[in-house]
């Protein structure tokens, strides 16, 4: 029937429009399924807690079938690894900007700015990935990998503060870590009280003072 045959085209035309064209369109969609999968993960271990949230939670709240999920992630410990290294590069993708093995002075401001720039620019994403690694039980799950991948980090940065004339490097590093990680904390669970941008100003004065007496950022060592 001429009706039928209507529809049919109609129809083909409709999944013909659906579907990817090229292998750049189709690596589009993975992508952005996977981003799909990982926020809706997200925000479920941030309100349910990791344990607390199965894959079938997961694929509802997405809008995608439980089978497709699968098909991106083996399992939801693998969701969480991603999104604990996303967020891990995210930040430190900053850190040694030229990627030459050494911290400069402006290198390391730069890296203070653009971590603080980050956390303005979505404070939500980073509230919600700050209460999943906090949770006790993730914590312990990526803290061996966590500390591997920051060896490089602190060894650069061991060598920075040497430069900058720190009589204790070690013990520098540990404390601007320890300052920059609650400063974090403290912008993103009480931005009221510890507003960012103040914040990004007093880290990053402290953290020279730190590591070089001095009591001011532009004040020359």
């Amino acid at each position: 029937m001429k009706v039928a045959h209507t529809f049919d085209q109609s129809f083909n035309q409709k999944k013909y429009n659906e579907m990817p064209r090229s292998p750049k369109q189709f690596d589009k969609i993975r992508k952005q399924k996977k981003q799909l999968i990982m926020d809706t993960a997200l925000e479920l271990f941030a309100e349910n807690g990791f344990h607390a949230t199965s894959m079938s939670q997961i694929a509802k709240k997405a809008g995608i079938s439980k089978g497709l999920a699968y098909n991106y992630f083996e399992s939801k410990n693998k969701i969480l690894d991603e999104i604990i290294t996303t967020g891990f590069d995210t930040i430190f993708s900053n850190f040694d900007l030229n990627k030459d093995g050494v911290l400069t002075k402006e290198e390391f401001k730069f890296f203070i700015n653009k971590s603080f720039q980050v956390l303005r620019e979505n404070l939500r994403y980073w509230k919600l990935y700050y209460s999943i690694t906090l949770q006790p039980k993730v914590a312990e799950s990526f803290q061996s990998e966590y500390l591997e991948r920051a060896k490089p980090i602190f060894s650069m940065f061991y060598q920075f503060a040497e430069s900058m004339g720190s009589k204790d490097p070690e013990s520098d590093v540990i404390a601007i870590s320890a300052l920059f990680e609650g400063s974090y904390i403290f912008a993103i669970t009480s931005s009221e009280f510890f507003p960012i941008d103040k914040m990004e100003k007093v880290v990053l004065n402290t953290c020279f003072r730190i590591i070089s007496n001095q009591k001011e950022l532009n004040d020359e060592s």
